[in-house]
């Protein structure tokens, strides 16, 4: 197929390609690995494709010369997007569940050199240099960091290193973020500003119930001339108004919060999903031993609470699940920076749920005498889903 041969040309050519990622997957097919990225490097003197495949546990890294990188054996396992980055364009491609091709290119200019090196630095998604730092505080005037916000930055590096592996899944029109319950929007902006110089067209909003986090991200926002497109509400998400978005992002939002957060994001038919979690009471309040054994466990309140974090994060991304998402949940970033680590990772899919899927989540439900926030929030879409369910 003459594309495929395209494809494999814009891929294969070191000189001109920054890197490629090669992700998701297509309808019932379950490829190895989460994604693949490719980069061009050097090695002794001599031009490779460096590709390191993530199966979302640990890495695997091949160096292969141009003329072995097999892009056929690849699509074969099932992936369904590629994003090509090269040095004059980037070009976003969908593979269909029947191996067709949805291509779409976009020219950019980019004065960035392609990096050849074989082991570089640590890359950072966006360097401490770039204004946006120094409008939140992050950075002084001369683009350094500010030592006591080194967490804060590596906070932001990390979280932008997860909205990379989704690029793909937002698709190429105009996208459209909400970021519920966003503070001091230290990543509202950094997202905002890291996907617009990536070539897209990207609209942010920050909801947070507080009025004095409007008022200065507001004034961070005007400050930085993008108030056009990063704009800020004052609102509980249990009552802002739903809309169609793109992604939806609620980062530590406490308790049930992050539940509201969810459930907008479902009835908003999110693409994409990232919630990581704050604090759980709500099942740690209902849930008890259902017999000898497991209290055990129960004895001690410390081991009790942290068994509720796990069962209702567990739950919240199986809900996801069976509303049609393929989820994981991930580290978001090092227990070094922030003991608040887990994130909820949910992509929409579509994919066909079966009756046991449901009776195996009603079975835990039963189990442990429990009724999720969530669960309760999503009732009549989770009938609805229920309803469709293959036998």
């Amino acid at each position: 197929m003459e594309e495929k041969g395209e494809i494999r040309d814009w891929i294969s050519d070191p000189k001109s390609l920054h890197r490629a990622i090669i992700s998701g997957r297509r309808k019932s097919l379950h490829p190895a690995f989460e994604r693949i990225d490719i980069r061009p490097v050097v090695i002794r003197d001599e031009l490779f494709l460096q590709l390191v495949s993530h199966d979302g546990k640990k890495d695997q890294t091949k160096n292969l010369k141009p003329e072995e990188f097999d892009l056929e054996e690849i699509l074969e396992d099932g992936y369904a997007n590629i994003r090509i980055e090269r040095a004059s364009e980037n070009i976003d491609i969908k593979v269909t569940k029947k191996g067709k091709f949805r291509i779409h290119r976009k020219a950019h200019e980019s004065n960035q050199e392609i990096d050849l090196s074989h082991n570089r630095n640590k890359e950072r998604r966006l360097e401490i240099s770039d204004p946006i730092f120094h409008h939140l505080g992050i950075s002084d005037r001369d683009g350094r960091l500010i030592p006591r916000q080194s967490d804060k930055y590596h906070q932001v590096d990390d979280f932008l290193r997860i909205i990379d592996q989704i690029i793909p899944e937002l698709g190429t029109d105009a996208v459209s973020i909400l970021d519920l319950g966003c503070g001091n929007a230290y990543l509202t902006f950094a997202v905002h500003r890291y996907l617009t110089k990536k070539g897209l067209t990207v609209k942010v909003t920050g909801v947070d119930s507080r009025l004095d986090s409007r008022e200065r991200n507001s004034q961070i926002s005007k400050a930085a001339a993008i108030s056009d497109s990063v704009s800020f509400i004052a609102s509980n998400i249990s009552d802002f108004p739903v809309a169609p978005t793109t992604l939806v992002i609620a980062l530590h939002a406490c308790d049930t919060a992050t539940d509201d957060a969810l459930a907008y994001a479902v009835r908003a038919g999110a693409k994409a999903i990232l919630v990581s979690p704050c604090c759980h009471h709500d099942l740690n309040q209902q849930i008890s031993a259902p017999d000898e054994p497991w209290k055990i466990l129960f004895r001690h309140g410390i081991t009790k609470e942290r068994f509720a974090d796990l069962m209702t994060d567990s739950l919240r991304a199986e809900i996801l699940r069976l509303l049609g998402y393929r989820t994981d949940i991930i580290e978001f970033v090092s227990l070094d920076h922030t003991a608040r680590n887990l994130m909820i990772r949910a992509v929409r899919s579509e994919s066909l749920i079966k009756r046991s899927d449901f009776h195996n989540f009603d079975e835990q439900i039963e189990r442990w005498s429990i009724t999720p926030y969530l669960l309760r929030d999503l009732s009549s879409e989770i009938t609805a889903r229920r309803s469709k369910a293959l036998s």
